[in-house]
Protein backbone atom coordinates (compact mmCIF):
# COMPACT_ATOMS: atom_id res chain seq x y z
CA UNK A 1 0.00 0.00 0.00
CA UNK A 2 1.74 3.14 -1.09
CA UNK A 3 0.96 6.66 0.74
CA UNK A 4 -1.33 7.70 -1.81
CA UNK A 5 -3.88 4.58 -0.57
CA UNK A 6 -4.28 5.39 2.74
CA UNK A 7 -7.18 7.04 3.66
CA UNK A 8 -7.16 7.82 7.63
CA UNK A 9 -10.52 10.39 7.62
CA UNK A 10 -12.32 7.79 9.66
CA UNK A 11 -9.88 8.59 12.51
CA UNK A 12 -11.56 12.11 13.94
CA UNK A 13 -8.79 14.53 15.34
CA UNK A 14 -10.00 14.00 19.01
CA UNK A 15 -8.54 10.77 18.55
CA UNK A 16 -5.04 11.34 16.52
CA UNK A 17 -4.10 10.36 20.45
CA UNK A 18 -4.33 6.94 19.77
CA UNK A 19 -1.61 6.80 16.89
CA UNK A 20 0.95 8.12 19.39
CA UNK A 21 0.34 5.21 22.01
CA UNK A 22 -0.40 2.49 19.40
CA UNK A 23 3.75 3.61 18.07
CA UNK A 24 4.66 3.32 21.94
CA UNK A 25 3.68 0.51 22.04
CA UNK A 26 5.14 -1.29 18.87
CA UNK A 27 8.39 0.27 20.11
CA UNK A 28 8.31 -1.60 23.68
CA UNK A 29 7.34 -4.66 21.97
CA UNK A 30 10.72 -4.48 19.72
CA UNK A 31 12.53 -3.87 22.42
CA UNK A 32 11.36 -6.50 24.19
CA UNK A 33 11.78 -8.40 21.07
CA UNK A 34 15.10 -7.90 20.61
CA UNK A 35 15.91 -9.01 23.88
CA UNK A 36 14.09 -12.41 23.78
CA UNK A 37 15.96 -13.18 20.29
CA UNK A 38 19.13 -11.90 22.18
CA UNK A 39 18.75 -14.59 25.08
CA UNK A 40 17.24 -17.67 22.79
CA UNK A 41 20.11 -16.67 20.25
CA UNK A 42 22.91 -17.01 23.26
CA UNK A 43 21.85 -20.85 23.82
CA UNK A 44 20.17 -20.40 27.39
CA UNK A 45 19.94 -24.23 27.90
CA UNK A 46 23.03 -26.51 29.03
CA UNK A 47 23.16 -29.59 28.74
CA UNK A 48 24.01 -32.81 30.16
CA UNK A 49 24.21 -36.94 29.55
CA UNK A 50 22.60 -39.53 31.58
CA UNK A 51 23.30 -43.41 30.20
CA UNK A 52 20.01 -45.56 30.95
CA UNK A 53 20.59 -48.97 29.97
CA UNK A 54 21.87 -49.00 25.90
CA UNK A 55 20.83 -45.43 25.46
CA UNK A 56 22.00 -41.89 26.31
CA UNK A 57 19.59 -39.33 27.20
CA UNK A 58 20.51 -35.61 26.70
CA UNK A 59 19.08 -34.09 30.21
CA UNK A 60 18.51 -30.05 30.83
CA UNK A 61 21.86 -29.37 33.37
CA UNK A 62 21.19 -25.72 33.57
CA UNK A 63 18.59 -22.75 32.31
CA UNK A 64 19.83 -18.87 31.94
CA UNK A 65 17.03 -17.19 33.64
CA UNK A 66 15.35 -14.96 30.99
CA UNK A 67 16.19 -10.93 31.74
CA UNK A 68 13.95 -9.42 34.27
CA UNK A 69 13.75 -6.65 31.86
CA UNK A 70 11.27 -9.10 29.36
CA UNK A 71 8.35 -9.45 31.68
CA UNK A 72 8.43 -6.04 32.91
CA UNK A 73 8.39 -4.92 28.79
CA UNK A 74 5.86 -7.13 28.17
CA UNK A 75 3.66 -5.76 30.85
CA UNK A 76 4.20 -2.22 29.75
CA UNK A 77 3.21 -2.94 26.16
CA UNK A 78 0.10 -4.82 27.56
CA UNK A 79 -0.80 -2.46 29.43
CA UNK A 80 -0.45 0.72 27.49
CA UNK A 81 -2.56 -1.30 24.57
CA UNK A 82 -5.23 -1.34 27.39
CA UNK A 83 -4.65 2.53 27.62
CA UNK A 84 -5.28 2.90 24.02
CA UNK A 85 -8.84 1.36 24.68
CA UNK A 86 -9.73 3.37 27.79
CA UNK A 87 -8.20 6.44 26.49
CA UNK A 88 -9.85 6.01 22.88
CA UNK A 89 -13.44 5.51 24.68
CA UNK A 90 -13.26 8.37 26.74
CA UNK A 91 -12.26 11.08 24.36
CA UNK A 92 -15.68 9.11 22.25
CA UNK A 93 -17.68 10.02 25.08
CA UNK A 94 -16.32 13.79 25.46
CA UNK A 95 -16.58 14.34 21.35
CA UNK A 96 -20.43 12.76 22.18
CA UNK A 97 -21.36 15.35 25.09
CA UNK A 98 -19.65 18.13 23.25
CA UNK A 99 -17.96 18.74 26.86
CA UNK A 100 -15.41 17.85 29.00
CA UNK A 101 -16.49 15.37 31.46
CA UNK A 102 -16.51 16.30 35.47
CA UNK A 103 -14.41 13.81 37.99
CA UNK A 104 -17.38 12.44 39.06
CA UNK A 105 -18.38 11.56 34.88
CA UNK A 106 -15.19 10.70 34.13
CA UNK A 107 -14.71 7.72 36.93
CA UNK A 108 -17.74 5.89 35.11
CA UNK A 109 -15.64 5.93 32.14
CA UNK A 110 -14.02 2.63 31.14
CA UNK A 111 -14.07 -0.19 29.00
CA UNK A 112 -15.77 -3.23 29.93
CA UNK A 113 -14.50 -6.79 29.77
CA UNK A 114 -17.72 -8.79 30.19
CA UNK A 115 -17.84 -12.63 29.87
CA UNK A 116 -21.53 -13.07 30.12
CA UNK A 117 -24.51 -10.30 29.07
CA UNK A 118 -25.85 -10.31 31.79
CA UNK A 119 -22.90 -8.69 33.39
CA UNK A 120 -22.14 -5.92 30.66
CA UNK A 121 -25.69 -5.32 31.27
CA UNK A 122 -25.46 -3.92 34.85
CA UNK A 123 -22.22 -1.84 34.10
CA UNK A 124 -24.23 -0.10 31.64
CA UNK A 125 -27.17 0.34 34.67
CA UNK A 126 -24.28 2.09 36.91
CA UNK A 127 -25.52 5.35 38.16
CA UNK A 128 -22.42 6.86 36.99
CA UNK A 129 -22.90 5.78 33.34
CA UNK A 130 -26.78 6.05 33.37
CA UNK A 131 -25.85 10.08 33.86
CA UNK A 132 -24.02 9.58 30.79
CA UNK A 133 -25.94 9.69 27.26
CA UNK A 134 -23.13 8.20 25.59
CA UNK A 135 -23.52 5.05 27.50
CA UNK A 136 -26.71 4.41 27.31
CA UNK A 137 -28.22 0.82 26.24
CA UNK A 138 -28.92 1.17 22.55
CA UNK A 139 -26.93 4.64 21.73
CA UNK A 140 -23.73 3.89 19.25
CA UNK A 141 -21.51 3.78 21.55
CA UNK A 142 -22.75 1.24 23.58
CA UNK A 143 -23.43 -0.93 20.69
CA UNK A 144 -19.68 -0.96 19.82
CA UNK A 145 -18.83 -1.89 23.29
CA UNK A 146 -21.35 -4.53 23.77
CA UNK A 147 -19.78 -5.92 20.21
CA UNK A 148 -16.18 -6.20 21.34
CA UNK A 149 -17.12 -7.94 24.49
CA UNK A 150 -15.71 -11.33 25.84
CA UNK A 151 -18.90 -13.19 25.63
CA UNK A 152 -19.74 -12.52 21.74
CA UNK A 153 -17.08 -15.67 21.31
CA UNK A 154 -18.32 -19.28 22.67
CA UNK A 155 -14.14 -19.76 23.78
CA UNK A 156 -14.76 -16.33 25.66
CA UNK A 157 -11.29 -16.94 27.80
CA UNK A 158 -9.16 -16.49 24.65
CA UNK A 159 -10.81 -13.35 23.53
CA UNK A 160 -8.18 -10.64 23.17
CA UNK A 161 -10.40 -8.47 25.40
CA UNK A 162 -10.43 -11.10 28.06
CA UNK A 163 -6.19 -11.73 27.89
CA UNK A 164 -5.43 -8.20 27.58
CA UNK A 165 -7.90 -7.37 30.87
CA UNK A 166 -6.19 -10.87 33.16
CA UNK A 167 -2.38 -9.44 32.10
CA UNK A 168 -2.95 -5.92 32.55
CA UNK A 169 -4.92 -6.82 36.48
CA UNK A 170 -2.18 -9.16 37.14
CA UNK A 171 0.68 -6.75 35.85
CA UNK A 172 -1.38 -3.46 37.95
CA UNK A 173 -1.72 -5.42 41.11
CA UNK A 174 0.38 -8.64 41.84
CA UNK A 175 3.37 -9.30 39.45
CA UNK A 176 4.63 -8.23 35.76
CA UNK A 177 3.80 -10.90 33.40
CA UNK A 178 4.84 -14.37 33.84
CA UNK A 179 7.38 -15.61 31.80
CA UNK A 180 9.34 -18.66 31.25
CA UNK A 181 11.56 -20.64 28.77
CA UNK A 182 9.80 -23.48 27.10
CA UNK A 183 10.66 -26.22 24.47
CA UNK A 184 9.04 -24.92 21.29
CA UNK A 185 11.11 -28.20 19.27
CA UNK A 186 13.91 -30.84 19.21
CA UNK A 187 15.10 -32.13 16.18
CA UNK A 188 17.90 -34.35 14.82
CA UNK A 189 20.13 -32.31 11.92
CA UNK A 190 19.62 -36.03 9.75
CA UNK A 191 16.20 -36.71 9.99
CA UNK A 192 17.50 -40.02 8.98
CA UNK A 193 19.31 -40.33 12.46
CA UNK A 194 18.43 -42.80 15.37
CA UNK A 195 17.60 -40.05 17.50
CA UNK A 196 14.24 -40.22 19.62
CA UNK A 197 13.14 -36.47 21.03
CA UNK A 198 10.73 -35.82 23.72
CA UNK A 199 8.75 -32.64 21.52
CA UNK A 200 8.98 -32.89 17.81
CA UNK A 201 8.99 -30.08 15.72
CA UNK A 202 5.78 -28.99 14.53
CA UNK A 203 4.40 -26.97 11.99
CA UNK A 204 1.53 -25.39 14.15
CA UNK A 205 2.68 -25.26 17.60
CA UNK A 206 -0.22 -24.98 19.85
CA UNK A 207 -0.92 -22.92 23.33
CA UNK A 208 0.06 -25.41 26.11
CA UNK A 209 2.21 -27.32 23.90
CA UNK A 210 5.07 -27.72 26.63
CA UNK A 211 5.55 -26.42 30.74
CA UNK A 212 8.63 -24.48 31.29
CA UNK A 213 12.01 -26.18 31.55
CA UNK A 214 13.43 -27.35 34.24
CA UNK A 215 16.66 -29.27 35.23
CA UNK A 216 16.84 -32.65 35.06
CA UNK A 217 13.91 -32.62 32.16
CA UNK A 218 15.10 -35.02 29.55
CA UNK A 219 15.11 -33.60 25.87
CA UNK A 220 15.88 -36.74 23.63
CA UNK A 221 18.03 -40.27 23.79
CA UNK A 222 19.90 -42.12 21.31
CA UNK A 223 21.52 -45.30 20.97
CA UNK A 224 24.92 -46.07 23.72
CA UNK A 225 28.33 -44.58 22.09
CA UNK A 226 26.18 -42.94 19.10
CA UNK A 227 27.42 -39.06 18.14
CA UNK A 228 23.71 -37.36 16.80
CA UNK A 229 24.24 -33.54 15.94
CA UNK A 230 20.40 -32.19 17.18
CA UNK A 231 18.90 -28.89 17.19
CA UNK A 232 16.96 -27.07 20.49
CA UNK A 233 14.53 -24.15 19.61
CA UNK A 234 14.05 -22.58 23.09
CA UNK A 235 10.62 -19.60 23.19
CA UNK A 236 10.37 -17.52 25.89
CA UNK A 237 6.56 -17.45 26.46
CA UNK A 238 4.11 -16.02 28.93
CA UNK A 239 1.49 -17.54 30.94
CA UNK A 240 -1.82 -16.46 30.75
CA UNK A 241 -3.05 -15.60 34.16
CA UNK A 242 -6.84 -16.95 34.22
CA UNK A 243 -6.11 -20.29 32.81
CA UNK A 244 -2.35 -21.45 33.33
CA UNK A 245 -1.69 -22.17 29.54
CA UNK A 246 1.74 -21.21 28.07
CA UNK A 247 1.77 -19.18 24.82
CA UNK A 248 5.11 -17.66 22.94
CA UNK A 249 5.71 -14.17 24.29
CA UNK A 250 5.66 -13.13 20.63
CA UNK A 251 2.37 -14.87 19.34
CA UNK A 252 0.48 -13.45 22.49
CA UNK A 253 1.77 -9.88 21.64
CA UNK A 254 1.22 -10.47 17.78
CA UNK A 255 -2.78 -11.26 18.64
CA UNK A 256 -3.16 -8.50 21.19
CA UNK A 257 -1.04 -5.74 19.20
CA UNK A 258 -2.93 -6.54 16.51
CA UNK A 259 -6.62 -6.60 17.83
CA UNK A 260 -6.73 -3.36 19.50
CA UNK A 261 -4.78 -1.58 16.59
CA UNK A 262 -6.81 -3.21 13.90
CA UNK A 263 -10.57 -4.05 15.10
CA UNK A 264 -10.91 -2.58 18.62
CA UNK A 265 -9.98 0.90 17.87
CA UNK A 266 -11.63 1.27 14.58
CA UNK A 267 -15.24 -0.63 15.93
CA UNK A 268 -15.09 2.02 19.18
CA UNK A 269 -14.90 5.33 16.89
CA UNK A 270 -16.90 4.02 13.65
CA UNK A 271 -18.36 0.74 14.03
CA UNK A 272 -16.76 -1.54 12.02
CA UNK A 273 -13.18 -2.59 11.16
CA UNK A 274 -13.49 -2.22 7.17
CA UNK A 275 -11.21 0.97 7.32
CA UNK A 276 -7.31 1.60 6.33
CA UNK A 277 -5.58 -0.14 9.39
CA UNK A 278 -3.93 2.58 11.57
CA UNK A 279 0.09 2.14 11.24
CA UNK A 280 1.80 0.63 14.21
CA UNK A 281 5.24 2.46 13.80
CA UNK A 282 5.87 6.28 14.28
CA UNK A 283 8.98 8.04 15.89
CA UNK A 284 7.40 9.53 18.62
CA UNK A 285 10.63 10.54 20.34
CA UNK A 286 10.51 14.06 18.23
CA UNK A 287 7.46 16.44 18.51
CA UNK A 288 5.20 16.41 15.77
CA UNK A 289 2.80 19.94 14.68
CA UNK A 290 0.71 18.03 12.94
CA UNK A 291 0.10 14.33 13.72
CA UNK A 292 -2.36 13.64 10.79
CA UNK A 293 0.24 14.56 8.52
CA UNK A 294 2.44 11.47 9.40
CA UNK A 295 0.02 8.85 9.13
CA UNK A 296 0.52 8.52 5.62
CA UNK A 297 4.56 8.19 5.53
CA UNK A 298 4.38 6.16 8.94
CA UNK A 299 5.67 2.50 8.84
CA UNK A 300 2.87 -0.37 8.72
CA UNK A 301 5.25 -3.03 9.54
CA UNK A 302 4.56 -4.36 12.95
CA UNK A 303 7.40 -5.26 16.00
CA UNK A 304 6.59 -8.77 15.55
CA UNK A 305 6.82 -9.15 12.15
CA UNK A 306 9.98 -6.68 11.66
CA UNK A 307 11.40 -9.56 14.53
CA UNK A 308 10.34 -12.48 12.38
CA UNK A 309 11.71 -10.65 9.40
CA UNK A 310 14.71 -10.47 11.27
CA UNK A 311 15.67 -13.85 12.49
CA UNK A 312 14.78 -15.31 8.63
CA UNK A 313 17.28 -12.75 7.36
CA UNK A 314 19.97 -14.10 9.76
CA UNK A 315 18.96 -18.03 8.64
CA UNK A 316 19.23 -16.38 4.86
CA UNK A 317 22.81 -14.81 5.48
CA UNK A 318 23.78 -18.12 7.17
CA UNK A 319 22.57 -20.42 4.52
CA UNK A 320 23.64 -18.29 1.66
CA UNK A 321 27.29 -18.31 3.31
CA UNK A 322 27.16 -22.09 3.14
CA UNK A 323 25.86 -22.47 -0.55
CA UNK A 324 27.70 -19.92 -2.11
CA UNK A 325 30.94 -19.93 -0.89
CA UNK A 326 32.28 -23.55 -1.29
CA UNK A 327 30.36 -23.11 -4.76
CA UNK A 328 31.30 -22.87 -8.60
CA UNK A 329 34.93 -22.21 -7.18
CA UNK A 330 32.90 -19.85 -5.70
CA UNK A 331 34.84 -16.85 -3.09
CA UNK A 332 35.92 -17.45 0.32
CA UNK A 333 33.31 -17.34 3.10
CA UNK A 334 34.34 -14.09 3.78
CA UNK A 335 33.72 -12.26 1.26
CA UNK A 336 30.39 -13.23 1.05
CA UNK A 337 29.61 -12.45 4.30
CA UNK A 338 30.76 -8.70 4.09
CA UNK A 339 28.76 -8.89 0.97
CA UNK A 340 25.55 -9.77 2.58
CA UNK A 341 26.24 -7.61 5.15
CA UNK A 342 26.06 -4.90 2.78
CA UNK A 343 22.48 -5.92 1.99
CA UNK A 344 19.00 -5.36 3.68
CA UNK A 345 17.39 -7.55 5.38
CA UNK A 346 14.49 -8.11 2.92
CA UNK A 347 17.13 -8.34 0.19
CA UNK A 348 18.92 -11.57 1.34
CA UNK A 349 15.41 -13.12 1.96
CA UNK A 350 14.66 -12.84 -1.25
CA UNK A 351 17.75 -14.52 -2.84
CA UNK A 352 17.69 -17.33 -1.15
CA UNK A 353 13.23 -17.65 -1.85
CA UNK A 354 14.46 -16.91 -5.23
CA UNK A 355 16.95 -19.88 -5.01
CA UNK A 356 14.53 -21.48 -3.59
CA UNK A 357 11.79 -21.21 -5.86
CA UNK A 358 14.49 -22.79 -8.49
CA UNK A 359 14.48 -26.24 -7.02
CA UNK A 360 14.20 -28.94 -9.98
CA UNK A 361 15.90 -26.51 -12.27
CA UNK A 362 19.56 -27.27 -12.26
CA UNK A 363 20.53 -25.17 -15.27
CA UNK A 364 19.19 -21.86 -13.97
CA UNK A 365 19.88 -22.65 -10.82
CA UNK A 366 23.61 -22.99 -11.58
CA UNK A 367 23.23 -19.60 -13.65
CA UNK A 368 21.88 -17.75 -10.31
CA UNK A 369 24.97 -18.78 -8.39
CA UNK A 370 27.16 -17.54 -10.47
CA UNK A 371 25.31 -14.48 -10.92
CA UNK A 372 25.32 -13.59 -7.10
CA UNK A 373 28.59 -15.04 -6.80
CA UNK A 374 29.67 -12.20 -9.75
CA UNK A 375 27.59 -9.74 -7.17
CA UNK A 376 30.05 -10.64 -3.92
CA UNK A 377 33.00 -10.55 -5.73
CA UNK A 378 31.95 -6.86 -7.84
CA UNK A 379 31.51 -5.81 -4.24
CA UNK A 380 34.78 -6.89 -3.00
CA UNK A 381 36.33 -4.73 -5.61
CA UNK A 382 34.34 -1.86 -4.72
CA UNK A 383 34.91 -2.02 -0.86
CA UNK A 384 38.26 -3.43 -0.51
CA UNK A 385 38.81 -1.48 2.89
CA UNK A 386 35.93 -3.27 4.22
CA UNK A 387 37.10 -7.09 3.17
CA UNK A 388 40.52 -5.90 4.99
CA UNK A 389 38.97 -4.81 8.02
CA UNK A 390 37.69 -7.92 9.15
CA UNK A 391 39.86 -9.78 10.93
CA UNK A 392 37.69 -13.23 11.23
CA UNK A 393 38.52 -16.44 9.42
CA UNK A 394 37.17 -17.81 6.62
Amino acid sequence: MSPHDVDYSWLPDHQLHVVATLAHVDHTIDRALRLTHDYTERGPITFAEVVTGDRVKVVVKALAPIPEAVPRLVADALTQLRAALEHTLYAEVEANLGRPLTDEEARGVEMPATTDAGALAKWFRDGRRRRLPPLHVGTPLAQRIERLQPFQRRDSDEHPLRLLAVYTNMAKHRTPAVAATRLGAVYPDDPRSDLTVVLPLKPRPQPGDGLPLKEGDALASAPRGARIPFSVVPTVSLQRPHTGVWVIAAHELDLLEQWVRTIAIPVLVTGNYGVTRLPPQLDIAVGREDLRAELATAGRTPAVVRARDKIAAVSARTGLVEVLAPSLGGPEAKTVRIWLDSLDDDTVVEHVVRLGGLRGQPHELVRVYRELITEALSHKERNPESSRSDGGEA
